[in-house]
């Protein structure tokens, strides 16, 4: 008797979602968690520092104390394009460059220009804007001062200090092949972590008297102070990939499980209190709190969930659903329409609100929830007609 053929599996219709991987599902959920807390912060900003929105002053302060989604979003990036090219060198023995910037590319850029395109064609540039433009179309933004009349997307300066390290990070990883001992890949790894940290102490140090805006203008954003926590993602790769077993069963001790806990609960309690170690100190804690302090937080708060105990974890099982994974994979267009969609939505219906006499204990979490709505739908479409094809393309083209 012949053997039955295998059922193909029937195409995905046209509006499906083409989803991220899924090796690590729990990062997924981690990845949304991130997403919320940056449009929380931008909701905050905006409608407190750039609109005159009046908010409580305890509550403003306690949700732009909450900055550190981005560093995870660096971290998760590090983490899986460390374990990317991690693979490639074990599989291969080498690095396909071609393969590496053609896929970046294809992911990336496309969306990227698409909005940058329409809001080029819907905003009245300023003279200085059409100067800066192309800084930001070649991923530069973050060379620019990031005030509203001098870019026109002032938030991709973290998609350009993102791209402006992966452009590099062959680089290193090349090096890192070169090096005969573990011990020398690990210092130079930790090297390049504290490359951030020494050059903020040092801008900080000499640039005193500052504004706690201006040490925000100087630091949080330049690539040169700020790209730790990517690199903070690289090492947890090399950890996984090189140790990952051993640590799987080190961490199966609650003893164990507490050591990494509590650096990472101890980092968690500084970040949420700048002003810990009084007022006069806040700003030396911003110095440490932008890159060492979160990747402190985020890479022993990782390995506790890339390993938990044996059995089921209900941490790991809530990050791991379906729903962050949709999410997820929609994710960047969210990014990228967020702030357009509280500049034009969000603020003129809460304005709106606010004359009519509503509290804003209503208005800001009506505006969260309408922005966050409002991107997952213009991402969804930026999925469907823009990365879904590019990705098409991206097979096509890098395999």
């Amino acid at each position: 008797m012949s053997a039955k053929p295998s059922p193909v599996s029937a195409p995905s219709p046209w509006y499906a979602l083409l989803p991220l991987d899924n090796r690590y599902p729990a990062l997924h959920g981690l990845r949304v968690l991130a997403i919320f807390s940056v449009i929380q912060f931008h909701v905050t900003w905006i409608f407190a520092l750039e609109e005159g929105i009046p908010l409580d002053l305890h509550f403003a302060i306690g949700s732009m104390t909450i900055f550190f989604g981005m560093d995870l979003f660096f971290l998760l990036s590090g983490f899986l394009i460390g374990s990317i090219l991690l693979h490639s060198l074990k599989t291969s023995g080498n690095l396909d460059l071609r393969r590496f910037y053609l896929r970046r590319i294809f992911r990336t850029f496309p969306a990227y220009w698409v909005v940058l395109a329409y809001l080029v064609l819907v905003t009245g540039m300023t003279v200085t804007q059409r100067e800066n433009l192309p800084y930001e179309i070649l991923y530069a933004t973050n060379f620019l001062p990031l005030d509203r009349g001098g870019v026109i997307m002032f938030w991709g300066w973290s998609l350009a200090l993102e791209e402006q390290f992966y452009l590099t990070v062959p680089a290193l990883f090349y090096l890192l092949q070169r090096m005969k001992s573990e011990r020398l890949r690990f210092l130079l790894l930790g090297l390049l972590w504290l490359a951030p940290l020494v050059t903020r102490i040092w801008k900080y140090t000499h640039g005193r008297p500052w504004t706690d805006i201006g040490l925000y203008a100087a630091l949080y954003f330049r690539t040169a102070t700020r790209f730790d926590a990517i690199v903070a993602g690289i090492i947890l790769a090399f950890l996984e990939q090189r140790y990952g077993k051993q640590i799987g069963q080190w961490l199966q001790i609650p003893r164990h499980r507490t050591m990494l806990a509590l650096p990472a609960a101890a980092c968690l309690w500084i970040l949420l209190q700048p002003d810990l170690f009084g007022a006069e100190y806040v700003q030396w804690v911003h110095v440490f709190a932008w890159g060492t302090l979160t990747s402190i937080m985020y890479v022993p708060a990782l390995l506790l969930l890339l390993h938990p105990k044996t059995g089921e974890d209900p941490i790991q099982r809530f990050l791991g659903a379906r729903g962050f994974h949709t999410i997820a994979t929609l994710g960047y267009g969210i990014y990228l329409v967020h702030i357009p969609l509280l500049y034009r939505v969000c603020v003129p219906l809460i304005k709106a609100l606010k004359a009519r006499g509503y509290s804003m204990w209503v208005g800001w979490p009506l505006a969260f929830v309408v922005d966050v709505a409002g991107s997952l739908a213009i991402g969804y479409v930026l999925h469907i007609l823009v990365e879904k094809p590019s990705l098409w393309l991206r097979q096509k083209v890098a395999g």
